[in-house]
């Protein structure tokens, strides 16, 4: 494995600690530099206004080719930065150019590294970085710069479908002769770009060996899914087994596809942070925080350096360590390994410090002030540093993890995402004489500084035996808020009640029953909150169907029949329903059927009632709709009874109107084929007998009748 530093040393660097200027001497430095900087234009300007100079020329290759490339014009002494491109031939201009010294850089823009940048020295192109001077007003022509074919290698690393790979670390080390030893990138982290490639220059005739490996994990943007194996160019997966190149004149410029595959997931680890003491007999803590997901398994080595390589140290595999007096002027540093199956092994290391030198220390132990709940501040405080250091350097973490980038930010605000954590601050500061102080502290568990908002709950269902009641909580918050419940018989807890619904046995008939919501939520204080009571639970009554019997017809009496309610004796109650509207007054098991309930249908519910039970309404089947009854009358006959002649039927009045009339005829009894008119006319067949006609009424929504006339004299 080609081992991630986090000091952003990669593997052959031989530094294992940051320099020892405190963060206040850099910025010393850096104020002090600005204002120079600012001032030297001012104390140099010209007492008459200047005129601005202008340059123009050309970028080509050694062939003479033109180039797209890109040009920057930077101040020696710091200022306003001038950049152009080429055009199509190649040629460029830069204008307004103030008197002064310049450093003018060529590079090509197509990310390719076909090319080296050029350099202007005042007088032609040059591969060095120089500067030269721009007189006032001048014009500058044939400022033509040639770029030479890029010395390096340009690597793609893939995945197995050939899927270029970002942000994958390397590290080059290249052999040196006379020490006769492999020389690492003093720099870091190297990763691939965003297309999967990286480019190292190097020099013809030298020996090289370049690794990669995805194991860079700094920055919480990136996440990937998975993670990839390790490898070399031209073979191997670690500097050991690495196969070597030689850069020849031929091979100046390489173009090499490195393939990883997937070794397993991705952990999220976190880079581990060393407190206490380097001073022999010592104790050193790595902090490791929390790795994810869970259950990582963690190993630690610690290690020091001599003479560029690094050194186990046997006594160092633990999460303590403690300096011994071999080690004093070496510096320390601790390898937390977390391995889990279905991921990719992760390293991340830590420097301790340089063992013997003196650390600074602070005249209180780190403590986080300020009350851990949602909306106050925490705030490191130490008291005071010696020697002095104002500006110590904070890791902020949330449960473990680290939220940003290390930061001179002694203060921490926290918000509802924070409910439920422990915060923790990482303090670092840099002393004069080389030794660095370590030191953390962690809150109490973040409160929510509201209380949860907790609803008294209901009960649905009915309170009947056999029947099922269901817990309502209501709406708690903030969510999500972890729900649990408890039910009570008379206020006494019932064994084993504990969801959402309870199902009533005859342990809890004559009782009451309520239920208990207990609201839980990291950061916030549980709450239990109490329902109402039931009504007093019953007993569970047999009851039947009930169904009706009688003819469906206006004044005709309907018969509710119960069926055999149980246990008896059972109270039974009625109640008539005109297609489903109570019927007032109709309370009787019989109902007998008016004009309102025409075109109606017609329902009886019977009410069972029985103390110590719950009182059952049960419903009968709805009867046909009700038919109306005709008024009717007798027909008669009219006309002369002799062969020939016509007879005409008299219906009488029937009602209510209209009413639809049909008609037959019968002869001695027998009906007449045909005959269905109102009117009938005699013939020879009728001699000798009697006739009669038969009046049928009908109408929608009553029932049908017929009414006969009384039979003629003899037909002569």
């Amino acid at each position: 494995m080609i081992r991630h530093r986090v000091s952003g040393r990669l593997p052959g660097a031989t530094t294992s600690r940051p320099p020892r200027r405190s963060l206040r001497q850099v910025l010393t430095a850096l104020t002090a530099a600005a204002v120079v900087a600012a001032l030297a234009p001012l104390a140099a300007a010209p007492a008459q206004a200047a005129t601005p100079a202008t340059i123009s020329g050309s970028v080509k290759n050694a062939a003479g080719a033109p180039l797209a490339a890109s040009l920057s014009l930077s101040p020696t002494a710091g200022g306003r930065v001038v950049e152009t491109t080429t055009d199509a031939a190649g040629s460029f201009s830069l204008s307004g150019i103030p008197a002064g010294q310049y450093t003018l850089r060529a590079a090509e823009v197509s990310g390719e590294h076909l090319y080296d940048a050029a350099f202007w020295d005042g007088t032609a192109s040059t591969s060095q970085y120089v500067g030269f001077t721009v007189a006032d007003g001048a014009a500058l022509t044939g400022v033509d710069l040639v770029l030479a074919d890029a010395t390096g290698v340009r690597v793609l690393v893939t995945d197995e479908a050939g899927n270029p790979l970002p942000s994958i670390q390397y590290g080059m080390q290249v052999y040196r002769p006379e020490e006769d030893d492999w020389y690492g990138l003093q720099r870091g982290p190297n990763l691939t770009d965003e297309t999967g490639h990286l480019w190292e220059n190097t020099v013809v005739g030298s020996t090289y060996k370049l690794c990669v490996s995805d194991d860079y994990y700094q920055d919480d943007w990136y996440q990937p899914g998975v993670r990839h194996g390790d490898a070399c160019v031209g073979g191997g997966t670690t500097y050991d087994d690495a196969a070597t190149f030689t850069v020849t004149e031929q091979t100046r410029r390489q173009e090499v596809v490195v393939t990883l595959p997937v070794v397993g997931q991705s952990l999220r680890p976190v880079e581990p942070f060393v407190t206490g003491s380097t001073a022999v007999g010592g104790t050193l803590t790595a902090e490791t925080g929390t790795w994810k997901p869970a259950g990582v398994a963690l190993s630690y080595q610690w290690v020091t350096w001599v003479d560029n390589e690094r050194v186990l140290l046997p006594a160092g595999t633990g999460a303590t360590f403690t300096p011994t007096a071999d080690l004093v002027g070496k510096s320390l540093n601790v390898e937390v390994t977390g391995t889990l199956a279905g991921y990719r092994t992760a390293t991340m290391q830590a420097w301790a410090g340089e063992v013997g030198t003196t650390a600074p220390t602070i005249s209180q132990p780190l403590t986080l002030a300020g009350t851990a709940a949602v909306g106050q501040t925490l705030t490191a405080t130490y008291g005071t540093i010696t020697p002095p250091d104002d500006y110590p350097m904070f890791q902020w973490l949330v449960d473990g993890f680290p939220v940003g980038w290390t930061t001179s930010e002694k203060t921490f605000t926290l918000t509802a995402e924070h409910i439920g954590t422990r915060i923790t601050a990482r303090m670092t500061s840099y002393g004069d004489g080389g030794g660095v102080l370590h030191t953390s502290a962690t809150s109490a568990v973040v409160q929510s500084g509201v209380p949860l908002t907790a609803p008294t709950p209901t009960i649905s269902g009915k309170a009947t035996v056999g029947q099922v009641l269901t817990a309502v909580p209501g709406s708690w918050a903030p969510a999500p808020v972890t729900l649990k419940y408890q039910w009570y018989r008379s206020g006494t807890k019932i064994t084993g009640a504990t969801t959402g619904t309870y199902t009533l046995t005859t342990a809890d008939q004559g009782k009451t029953l309520t239920v208990h919501v207990i609201g839980s939520k990291p950061g916030y204080a549980t709450v239990d909150k109490a329902s109402a009571k039931t009504a007093v639970v019953g007993g569970l009554l047999t009851a039947p169907t009930p169904t009706i019997s009688g003819t469906v017809r206006v004044g005709q009496k309907l018969t509710a029949t119960p069926g055999t309610w149980g246990p008896a004796p059972v109270t039974l109650a009625y109640q008539w329903y005109r297609a489903g509207t109570r019927i007032t007054g109709a309370t009787a098991s019989t109902y007998t059927l008016t004009t309102a309930d025409l075109g109606k249908t017609l329902t009886v519910h019977v009410i069972g009632s029985k103390t110590g039970y719950t009182t059952v309404d049960k419903a009968s089947a709805k009867t046909a709709a009700v038919a109306g009854l005709l008024t009717t009358a007798t027909p008669t006959v009219s006309g002369t009874l002799k062969v020939g002649s016509t007879l005409t039927a008299k219906p009488g009045t029937w009602g209510p109107a209209p009413v639809t009339l049909a008609y037959q005829w019968y002869r001695a009894g027998v009906a007449i084929s045909g005959a269905t008119s109102p009117t009938y006319k005699l013939v020879a067949a009728d001699k000798g007998t009697g006739i009669k006609v038969k009046v049928t009424g009908t109408k929608t929504g009553y029932t049908t009748v017929a009414r006969t006339s009384a039979q003629t004299a003899t037909i002569g």
